[in-house]
């Protein structure tokens, strides 16, 4: 097979006219759990704040305990990485735009400083004054003492998979082939390996597969659960990053037709809508958008390459 629209410069293939998208269905179930999308994100906006626990090491994030039984990742804004709290919530909607339900929903919270440093954890060793020292403080409103962050849910049953080590990347692979039979079990995790790697092609993370990125949970079956979108859309790729995700990519030649679809009904109107927050506007610029775009364009490419190989009803069963 050729595979030239994915080894130059993007390569626009014609696809029928886009469709309107809805918004996110707030009632849609996350991962197959009991929780509905609706129920997640009105904790993560309203819920009480009981406890912050710092972790992470690239970037300043806590664990965020609120009250009832929904928790928290917080991302805030810090003058290192000021755009990967918005870089979340905006991979939360595409892929619910997309009709996806294993990226966790994510929503932009703003708190006070004096707040943030009242609930730190009171076991953490370490000084508040210097921990909230990296955060953009008044980025959004000059001279206020409020930052702006994603409240990510927390998935509580979060485990680490075998699946980006080299036999479970083999496996799933071995899934993704044209023709390749599957167990029930294995047609949910194909499902949803397959949706991962349209899902980083769209967004641009070439970081998925380098070890300990993939993870799962089980709530009855095992689904995969995608996060961290924080270093995601690039303007433009590296030859490395590139190479990365188009590999990934590549690695998948059946898609659930539902996803497919979705994505050629992506246009500029709908991904604005999807990019655009109620409480501080844009959470992608136009050059973010226009990249995500190019990056639908190859992906279809590549999917429009594998149906005149195998057809339709080959590559578009999942």
């Amino acid at each position: 097979m050729k595979k030239l629209a994915l080894l130059v410069p993007f390569f626009v293939i014609a696809v029928a006219s886009a469709q309107d998208v809805n918004g996110i269905p707030g009632a849609r179930q996350f991962a197959s759990s009991e929780l509905t999308d609706d129920r997640i994100l009105e904790a993560l906006f309203s819920a009480r704040l009981d406890n912050l626990r710092p972790i992470g090491t690239s970037s300043t994030t806590f664990q965020m305990q609120l009250s009832g039984t929904i928790d928290a990742a917080f991302k805030p804004e810090t003058r290192t990485h000021p755009r990967g709290w918005a870089h979340e919530v905006a991979a939360y909607r595409i892929a619910s735009v997309l009709g996806m339900d294993q990226v966790p929903p994510a929503r932009v919270r703003v708190i006070e400083r004096g707040q943030l440093r009242r609930h730190i954890a009171p076991d953490w060793e370490g000084d508040p004054d210097s921990l909230l020292a990296p955060l953009a403080f008044n980025a959004n409103v000059p001279g206020s003492t409020t930052v702006r962050g994603a409240a990510i849910y927390w998935v509580p049953n979060l485990e680490r998979a075998t699946l980006d080590q080299p036999e479970g990347l083999e496996r799933w692979r071995s899934w993704l082939t044209p023709g390749a039979q599957l167990s029930p079990e294995q047609r949910i995790l194909a499902r949803d390996l397959a949706s991962m790697c349209v899902f980083d092609a769209l967004i641009g993370n070439g970081d998925r597969l380098s070890g300990g990125n993939l993870r799962t949970a089980t709530n009855g079956m095992q689904r995969v659960i995608i996060r961290d979108h924080n270093l995601a859309f690039p303007v433009r790729w590296s030859d490395g990053q590139r190479a990365r995700i188009l590999d990934e990519l590549q690695r998948s030649r059946r898609f659930p037709r539902s996803l497919i679809e979705a994505l050629r009904a992506l246009d500029a109107a709908s991904l604005e809508r999807a990019s655009h927050d109620e409480i501080v506007g844009e959470l992608l610029d136009d050059a973010q958008r226009e990249a995500v775009l190019d990056r639908r364009a190859t992906i279809l490419s590549w999917v429009a390459a594998l149906i005149e190989e195998h057809g339709e009803a080959a590559v578009l069963d999942l």
